[in-house]
């Protein structure tokens, strides 16, 4: 009785987020001021209708350089530098691929993406594509002027990092000080430019007993939109780290967490499908290379090579998996077998032209 009891409370509270979720959507359409975002939408629903895939989000990464470095941090690489970043006509040449392959949502990260100069010139082409735009930052150099110039590119919303309510234990994790002081004024000038604004966290071992809570109290205080926390990834500077994936139990604390009505989260439920393997997301890095998730490594392709179009009509014909409740990321066969997965796809030869 008590497990159909916490069965129940789990549906309940992943029924609550995904109400919260597509409030949060809904409230990004008329604050778009666009038609096109309207149509795109129009033609989003009509694919879907048609039993075709459609990645809702698209994660582009426009640079791995970063003025921090971050312990948990799953977009580390080895090489951090600008060397072959794709130009600003590529990264624009993406963001119209991805238009026509019927995405909704662009969310422009790294990295820190404002390192790159051609970021307001990005969001503005992405604004006039029709595409919801948003952008993840750790908050350094979102400063008024800068703001307010996003403002006018047509920038949706705006995710601002902070790992922690204390703000010497955020600029220790961070690697630098004064990085919680910059990121409450971020956000700050986000709500006053009527952006909407969200904190990003990540989860871990020790953040489950009150670090959360108090990260939601600060979140509540600062008026942001949202509280998203993502769950460990046993990848980045965690790889190989399977001992900082959550169990049953601590995921299922995480969870009780959506009672707060700030608070989303991946995984809201033990049965919710993992996105990258049910084709509602996408993942893109500096160097055209594409994969299903920020999280997976594994490289379909590269858009360099082929189109956006090809890679994803490969990916949704080939060999369908179904992963529930956690990251595959974070279970070695799984590991293994998207590993294979991913190579079998960047080999196999489809033609340019084939619907």
């Amino acid at each position: 009785m008590r497990h159909g009891m916490s069965s129940s409370r789990e549906r309940l509270l992943a029924l609550r987020m995904s109400v919260r979720t597509l409030q949060g959507a809904l409230r990004l359409y008329p604050h778009n001021r666009s038609y096109r975002a309207w149509r795109q939408l129009v033609f989003f629903v009509y694919r879907k209708v048609r039993g075709r895939p459609v990645p809702t989000t698209a994660f582009v990464v426009i640079t791995y350089r970063c003025q921090l470095r971050c312990p948990h941090c799953y977009a580390a690489v080895e090489v951090r530098g600008s060397r072959d970043e794709m130009s600003t006509e590529e990264l624009k040449s993406v963001l119209e691929q991805l238009r026509a392959l019927g995405t909704l949502q662009v969310v422009f990260t790294g990295g820190e993406p404002l390192l790159r100069k051609d970021i307001f010139e990005l969001v503005t082409h992405a604004h006039h594509l029709g595409l919801i735009t948003r952008l993840n930052s750790n908050g350094g150099l979102l400063t008024d002027e800068c703001v307010a110039e996003l403002r006018r590119a047509g920038l949706n919303k705006c995710g601002v990092s902070i790992d922690n309510a204390d703000p010497d234990i955020h600029d220790r994790l961070r690697g630098r000080p004064g990085t919680f002081e910059k990121a409450i004024q971020a956000l700050g000038y986000l709500r006053q430019y009527n952006i909407e604004r969200q904190i990003l966290t990540y989860s871990s071992h020790d953040k489950l007993s009150s670090e959360l809570e108090r990260i939601i109290n600060l979140g509540e205080n600062l008026k942001v939109s949202s509280v998203f926390f993502t769950i460990p990834y046993v990848s980045g500077r965690w790889n190989d780290s399977y001992d900082e994936a959550f169990s049953d139990g601590e995921m299922a604390r995480l969870r009780e967490l959506l009672r707060h009505p700030l608070v989303t989260m991946e995984f809201p439920r033990a049965g919710t499908k993992c996105d990258a393997y049910a084709y509602s997301i996408i993942h893109i890095n500096p160097q055209g290379g594409v994969t299903t998730c920020p999280a997976v490594p594994y490289l379909l392709g590269n858009i360099r090579h082929a189109s956006l179009a090809n890679i994803w009509r490969r990916l949704t014909s080939a060999r369908k998996f179904e992963f529930k409740g956690r990251c595959p990321m974070n279970n070695e066969r799984n590991r293994e077998l998207l590993k294979v997965h991913a190579a079998a796809i960047a080999q196999s030869k489809r033609p340019e032209n084939e619907s």
